[in-house]
């Protein structure tokens, strides 16, 4: 076809392009073609409409071709690496955006994608150069400065990042954008009262704004204000039901606040369920692994963990005592490294770092690598991928160490528990996955390296008995308070130390103890501070030296935090729940010989921790011998565990290989 004016054609061709009418553009583009063939504009332009319709190996094909016959068009470099980066190709991507700079040194859109790149594969002072120098050619461009602000936290320099949010919001007030970033960062930094209200006034801006509303029911979480994040999580999850990761926000959050009633955890499991695992059944891929009872298996491990975390130092003694001969093991790895993700990949016969991958992505990669066995280490904590374990990328699927119970998730088949952490009578919701209950416990204790020694009775120093708290403080709820109270009254002069950062949950603590005759000083407070491979060892487990008698939460026990008490030798008043998170303590205890302290009801637990306080000679005693009984008992026995594991593993699969002859 010819054209009497093939400018105006281009012209028209390309306001098609913009305004997303991708098909009438793309017809105009290949006229053209066919009258101009060797016009690389045009070769290049088909190449962006390709991919901006979805089609993106055609669309690669033009792109690549175009800077084939012409590559000194900066332009062409800067798109085609930008839809590389879109399509999470980054290093081939920035590759271009380099050869883009060299032909126009100045262009800003080339640095804020190449900052894109950087970003996204963690190379993170490089994407603040790249993100400076885009600032610099185009000022105030707004994704730029948001993503310039988690470069700089990224990198570690958070004080920075929060000054350049606090710094743009005071230029854009009204940037809801911003406002959440920088409510994000003062959340993580513990300033929850300036976090609520920096998101609480970007909600009055976006009632509607979910990111903002889920974030500001996990500040009010943080802050202790269970009821109050419960409300908003539940109102916006009803508002956008397709997002995963908000619903598995709401499920969390109704663990803190069980009391005795299940019923709106088991909705939000199975409304979890029904909106983003069943839809996938249909996408999901035979599994072409051999079912052969002998053979090497494969198990894969996922986890946002990887890290100076309590779920991965509890994931590390199985990995460090696997059978090799028996096993290889595959570590998905969602997390950024720190100076403790190399103990874990040391471990690993094959490690992936695949945070940046989609959930249909990450699937694949699993499967392509065939894992006979596939170990999901989050449930429903954050940067959990159930969405992911929802397409069955592998043939056995099991749950572990996120936290004990049910996700709900019906492509899970296994959850591995212990005798004491099974209610009895089952777990008391419909839970798809089958329990596979091992023989001792279900999850063991590391004894970090160089921890504090055990000091002596702080009650004999002080003269009075201090109980104590360190879980995270969300789990702290008023019905724990009213039972805390009741033994401070039931012990005079006793104090009670929480850990928890500054803010004005602390002054509604105290007064709310107050209120129940316990005089403002005997609460004390402890800075939280985020541990590192070297605090946990040393200065973290000191603070247990403040207390004589730790209190354990309910319905949601601690785990680590009881595991840390008793290595320093405090012991610990728990309350056995009605589901899985709620009977942690039970587990632990008993498999120290100490039952007597896992207690049936509330008035119990005041009785035990009352009782306890009364025999400081007693008390001193079991003090000195927690640590030697621990080190000597089931808790820190990680061979026995690992070979427990191992034995669920091949009778899980042994399961499965005879179903596949029935099958056939």
């Amino acid at each position: 076809m010819s054209f009497q004016n093939p400018q105006e054609a281009l012209n028209l061709a390309m306001t098609h392009h913009q305004a997303g009418r991708h098909a009438q553009a793309e017809e105009l583009y290949r006229q053209l073609l066919q009258t101009f063939p060797t016009n690389t504009d045009l070769i290049h332009l088909l190449g962006v409409v390709a991919v901006d319709g979805g089609r993106w190996a055609e669309g690669r094909e033009y792109l690549e071709r175009a800077i084939q016959l012409n590559p000194n068009v900066p332009h062409y470099h800067t798109n085609f690496g930008t839809k590389l980066v879109d399509n999470q190709e980054y290093a081939l991507g920035i590759t271009h955006f380099q050869q883009a700079l060299q032909l126009k040194p100045e262009c800003g859109v080339t640095f804020y994608n190449m900052g894109r790149a950087f970003m996204a594969t963690r190379q993170w002072e490089d994407a603040i150069f790249a993100y400076q120098n885009a600032r610099r050619a185009r000022p105030d461009f707004p994704p730029c400065e948001l993503d310039l602000g988690t470069v700089l936290d990224g990198a570690g320099r958070r004080s920075e990042a929060i000054a350049h949010y606090r710094e743009r919001l005071r230029r854009f007030p009204d940037d809801i954008a911003v406002a959440n970033n920088l409510g994000n960062l003062l959340k993580d930094s513990g300033e929850l009262d300036e976090a609520i209200k920096v998101y609480e006034r970007a909600a009055l801006l976006d009632s509607d704004h979910l990111v903002v509303q889920n974030n500001l029911g996990l500040a009010y979480k943080n802050h202790g204000q269970i009821e109050k994040s419960i409300a908003l999580l539940t109102e916006t999850t009803e508002k956008h039901p397709a997002l995963a990761s908000l619903r598995s926000n709401l499920i969390l959050t109704l663990l803190y606040d069980l009391t005795d009633d299940t019923r709106a955890l088991l909705r939000q499991q199975s409304l979890w369920n029904q909106h983003h695992s069943e839809p996938l059944h249909s996408q999901r891929r035979p599994h072409l692994n051999t079912p052969d009872e002998k053979r090497r298996l494969k198990i894969g491990y996922v986890s946002a963990d990887l890290r100076d975390h309590v779920a991965g130092r509890a994931l590390l003694p199985a990995l460090t005592h696997h059978d090799r001969a028996r096993f290889e093991v595959v570590c998905y790895c969602l997390n950024p490294h720190d100076a403790m993700t190399p103990s874990y990949k040391s471990q690993a016969d094959l490690w992936r770092d695949v945070g940046q991958l989609s959930d249909e992505k990450l699937a694949a990669v699993i499967q392509d690598d065939q894992i006979d066995l596939l170990i999901d280490l989050g449930l429903h904590t954050s940067e959990n991928r159930l969405v992911t374990f929802a397409l069955k990328p592998a043939p056995i699927q099991i749950s572990w160490i996120g936290y004990p119970g049910s996700s709900g998730v019906d492509a899970i088949d296994y959850r591995l528990t212990d005798a004491f952490l099974e209610p009895p009578g089952g777990e008391p919701c419909i839970s798809p996955e089958k329990p596979f209950v091992l023989p001792h416990l279900w999850q063991c204790y590391v004894a970090p390296e160089g921890a504090a020694e055990v000091s002596e009775l702080p009650a004999q120093r002080n003269g009075y008995v201090t109980f104590g708290s360190f879980n995270n403080f969300c789990k702290i709820t008023p019905a724990i308070l009213e039972c805390w109270a009741q033994i401070l009254l039931g012990v005079p002069g006793s104090h009670l130390v929480l850990l928890n950062n500054p803010g004005s949950h602390r002054a509604r603590t105290r007064e709310f103890m107050h209120q129940r005759g316990i005089a403002p000083e005997r609460i004390e407070f402890i800075d939280y501070e985020p541990t590192t491979p070297t605090s946990h060892q040393g200065s973290f487990l000191k603070r247990y030296h403040r207390i004589d008698i730790a209190l354990d939460t309910f319905p949601y026990n601690g785990m680590t935090t009881t595991f840390d008490a008793l290595w320093m030798g405090v012991p610990v008043v728990s309350l056995i729940g009605q589901t899985s998170v709620g009977r942690a303590g039970l587990s632990i205890l008993s498999n120290l010989g100490l039952p007597e302290f896992a207690t049936d009801t509330v008035g119990a637990y005041v009785h035990q921790a009352i009782e306890t306080a009364q025999d400081l000679s007693r008390l001193a005693k079991l003090r000195q011998g927690l640590r030697p009984r621990m080190a000597a008992s089931p808790l820190c026995d990680a061979i026995s565990l690992t070979r427990d594991l191992e034995a669920a593993f091949l009778k899980m699969w042994n399961d499965w290989c005879a179903a596949q002859a029935t099958k056939a």
